[in-house]
């Protein structure tokens, strides 16, 4: 009378989804807007000052845009 061991699974490979990971560099773009506008905005309803309130918007957009720049020539190499 033969005996059946039980079987074991076998692992499956799955794809990875690039989508279903979190893009860590945008969110930290998004954050640095955030805190930009912030800023600005202490630095145009406390002083008034427009001047600075558009460097400090445009500064943080340009590193922003520099950063994501840098971050897709990249990513095309992998």
């Amino acid at each position: 009378m033969p005996i059946d061991t039980p079987r074991k699974p076998q692992a499956k490979a799955r794809a990875v989804d690039p989508a279903a990971h979190t893009d860590w560099l945008a969110l930290w773009a998004i954050s640095l807007g955030i805190c930009a506008v912030a800023v600005a905005g202490v630095a145009y309803f406390t002083v008034g000052d427009k001047f600075g309130a558009a460097a400090i918007l445009g500064s943080v957009a340009g590193i922003i845009g520099a950063v994501l720049r840098v971050s897709e020539a990249s990513g095309e190499r992998r």
